[in-house]
């Protein structure tokens, strides 16, 4: 009898907490993948003696985006019953997404200032990180949501032609 009522909690909560869950991994993720991505590019940055501003904004950008991207797609990620082309589709959506979730970070963080202060309290580079994490984890939850709109749509249709 105690298997049956775990088991109904589990049918109850699943719904709820595995999305809970897959955000909070993405987010954790795309936070230190997106921080492991800058690193990267700083040193690559620096290992080829990069001078101009706008290469290492765009080294930082692509950096922190393909990391977070990373990050967010192993989170939302559904072997199972996915073809290889909506994986290439879904990877290349989330990553798109974390690029331009670091530009719009780097550019919040390089422009808020504290009142009390005339310098920011944090990085633009934090800024960037969480930007990006944000952007490829908001992706990843989009394409989730279509994926589970078009799989119910689907199965609706089946089940209609088999009644």
């Amino acid at each position: 009898m105690q298997y049956s009522s775990d088991k109904d909690l589990r049918e109850k909560l699943g719904p709820f907490l595995v999305p809970i869950g897959r955000i909070a991994l993405g987010v954790c993720l795309g936070v230190v993948l997106s921080m492991v991505g800058i690193a990267i590019a700083w040193a690559l940055f620096i290992f080829f003696g990069g001078q101009s501003a706008n290469t290492w904004l765009a080294s930082l950008y692509f950096g922190a985006g393909l990391g977070a991207g990373t990050g967010g797609f192993v989170a939302w990620l559904q072997l199972d019953r996915e073809e290889n082309l909506v994986l290439a589709l879904t990877a290349i959506v989330v990553v798109a997404a974390g690029i331009l979730g670091a530009w719009g970070g780097f550019e919040y963080g390089s422009t808020i200032e504290v009142e009390c202060c005339a310098m920011p309290t944090k990085s633009p580079i934090y800024y960037t990180a969480l930007g990006s994490a944000a952007g490829a984890n908001a992706a990843g939850i989009a394409v989730a949501v279509i994926r589970a709109l078009i799989d119910k749509q689907t199965r609706s249709q089946i089940q209609n032609k088999v009644h």
